[in-house]
């Protein structure tokens, strides 16, 4: 028995091996993270969803006074680095935002345990991928609603789809709801995709800027209630040297496209009557040095191309400098062949006139803008001109007074057909127009040639 005692207390005295101490310890390590690691994966989504929810929730409304942060259901995957919610609502006093399911992806823990940590350095590899988002302006009465967006910050790209600009009431209910004129806009975007996004510096607050903006296949309505009376005059609205302006941070897009766009502009002159209305089918667009920090020569290269009514293919290029402080601008353009009889779906109900015959072949202008005065040319070849006037009430040709005013006109006041080689020589339209201060761009735009139109077909 002595035998035994004795050599088990020299063995017990033994001194025990670095290299076997660090094994002790690299075991002892590894049952801790291990024990965490069953902690988190067993508990951790109820802490998430209990503690850790609340804390956040509680945070937001006493840093934001008057907002609320309803977070739905949490969840975490370790492996993945994925943040999974069900739900988000979000209230301030001026707008709500909602989205049905959001997960985040690669999110950087490590600058968060340091302390230091900057929004760029959390999702410095961050992926987002949210469905059924939907935002609510309560000031304007608009809202945006996207089916599925989704953002990579490494790849720096965005892409949404199935997003809808719209107000949150009916066309009735807009023209009820505002005293004076208004025009009411919707647009949707099956997809729009942002690539060479600068989310660094986005995160950080220094800049907006993108390599390319593209919108495929958009559609754009505009809905002007004209019978309504102007209201008080306030300010111009901004042209697109103003607007770019006015943004307070560094904006650069290289490029923007538009792919296979539909434009429809409508005009209702009386409650409750259609609308007159204007169409542009097959829009493609793009649009090349978009920036409000430009040297001295900075300018916006555009061109455009479409239809007309589905019907004559107009294209326009358009050169807007974004430097000068007074409105300057160069747009030069054509208008292919068209049955001139498709514009009578407008022209009938705003302007109550109808054309009952007449061709375009080619119709060509260039103007030039210099402090909001457009001057310029019109060159319109047309034959077989003859319009009818209606009656401002009913919109008919019946009335001996609408009869006698339609024959003044076609004898007197236009001009049946402005052509070469023709008994009359071609006339040239003349473009003289001074910018409102109620005009928008397109609206400007469109009365500067609205003026050598009739130039061109007055006697």
């Amino acid at each position: 028995m002595s035998i035994f005692k004795k050599t088990g207390a020299a063995k017990n005295n033994r001194p025990v091996s670095p290299l076997r101490r660090l094994a002790y310890l690299g075991l002892g390590l590894g049952v801790f993270i291990l024990a965490v690691a069953l902690f988190i994966l067993v508990f951790g989504n109820m802490i998430l969803n209990g503690y850790g929810k609340s804390r956040v929730q509680q945070a937001f409304t006493a840093g934001h006074p008057g907002s609320t942060l309803q977070i739905g259901k949490l969840s975490y995957a370790i492996g993945a680095s994925r943040l999974d919610a069900q739900s988000i609502a979000l209230s301030t006093t001026s707008s709500s935002f909602k989205v049905g399911r959001i997960s985040l992806t690669g999110i950087r823990v490590a600058p968060i345990l340091r302390g230091k940590a900057t929004l760029a350095d959390i999702l410095a590899k961050a992926s987002l991928d949210a469905a059924n988002l939907d935002v609510e302006f309560r000031g304007p009465h608009y809202g945006i609603r996207c089916m599925r967006l989704r953002a990579s910050v490494p790849n720096s790209d965005l892409v949404a789809e199935g997003t809808d600009f719209s107000p949150m009431a009916g066309d009735e209910a807009i023209y009820i709801a505002h005293a004076t004129r208004t025009t009411r806009y919707r647009v949707f975007m099956p997809e729009f995709r942002v690539s060479g996004l600068a989310y660094g510096e986005l995160f950080q607050g220094k800049s907006y800027r993108a390599r390319s903006v593209h919108l495929i296949r958009p559609t754009f309505d505009a809905l002007s209630y004209h019978y309504t009376p102007a209201g008080p005059f306030k300010r111009s609205p901004h042209m697109v040297n103003e607007a770019l302006a006015a943004i307070p941070r560094p904006v650069q897009v290289d490029s923007l496209i538009i792919t296979n766009g539909y434009g429809t502009f409508r005009d209702r002159v009386a409650v409750g009557a259609p609308p007159g209305m204007l169409t542009f089918t097959g829009v493609n667009l793009s649009a090349a040095g978009i920036t409000n920090r430009g040297d001295p020569s900075a300018a916006i290269a555009l061109r455009a191309k479409g239809k007309l009514m589905d019907a004559g293919v107009l294209e326009v290029l358009m050169t807007i400098p974004l430097n000068p402080r007074d409105f300057s601008l160069h747009y030069t353009g054509s208008l292919g062949a068209m049955d001139m009889t498709r514009i009578n779906a407008f022209l009938d109900v705003v302007d109550r006139i109808h054309l009952n015959s007449g061709r375009a072949e080619k119709v060509d202008f260039a103007v030039d803008v210099t402090a909001g005065h457009a001057r310029g040319s019109l060159r319109a070849i047309y034959r077989d001109l003859n319009i009818s006037m209606l009656d401002r009430k009913s919109g008919t040709k019946e009335g001996f007074g609408n009869r006698v005013a339609s024959f003044i006109a076609n004898e007197f006041k236009f001009r049946d057909t402005n052509a070469p080689h023709t008994r009359n020589p071609m006339k040239e339209g003349k473009i003289d127009y001074k910018r409102k201060p109620r005009d928008t761009f397109l609206q400007y735009v469109w009365l500067a040639l609205q003026g050598g139109v009739l130039d061109v077909i007055s006697q």
